[in-house]
This record gives structure tokens, sequence and C-alpha cells, in this order.
């Protein structure tokens, strides 16, 4: 039985934000998305950068190292989006 990884959408609260997370984390190269916010989170955010379960911590360190942490992350279940 194949399990699905969980991914998680971080939200930065604007695209210049996400695009400065985009730049950083492809320097660090971890593996990441950067995509339109899904229509249930698009008052927050415009882009997002989605990463899976097993990328989240490195992503996250490097963010923050950078000084971009994400304002919220939400997990993925299903159709639904979860803050973290």
């Amino acid at each position: 039985m194949h399990v699905q990884a969980m991914e998680f959408l971080l939200a930065f609260g604007s695209a210049h934000r996400a695009l400065k997370a985009d730049s950083v984390l492809r320097g660090a190269s971890v593996p990441f998305r950067i995509i339109p916010a899904p229509r249930a989170l698009e008052p927050y955010c415009e882009l997002v950068i989605m990463v899976r379960d097993e990328a989240l911590d490195g992503a996250m360190e490097v963010l923050r190292g950078a000084g971009l942490a994400p304002k919220t992350i939400y997990r993925k279940e299903g159709d639904d989006y979860v803050k973290v």
C-alpha cells in the first residue's frame, strides 16, 4: 500500500515575498514548487510555495536563515487546507 506524502503550502502574505522565497529555495536546492494560491487561500496570498513533508524542515531552515519565514503554513487534506 502506497502512502501519499503530505503537502504543505507556505504562505508569505505577498507575491513579492513568495518570489523572494522561491529564489532562496532554488539556491539551496530544496525541492518545492511555487504555485498560484488555491481559491480557498486567495484572500491571504497570491502565490504559495508547496513542499512535501520530507522537504518541509529543510525549507523552513533555509527560509528562516534568510529572514523569510512564511506567515502561515497550511497542510493539504483532500480538497481542504488546514492551518498548521
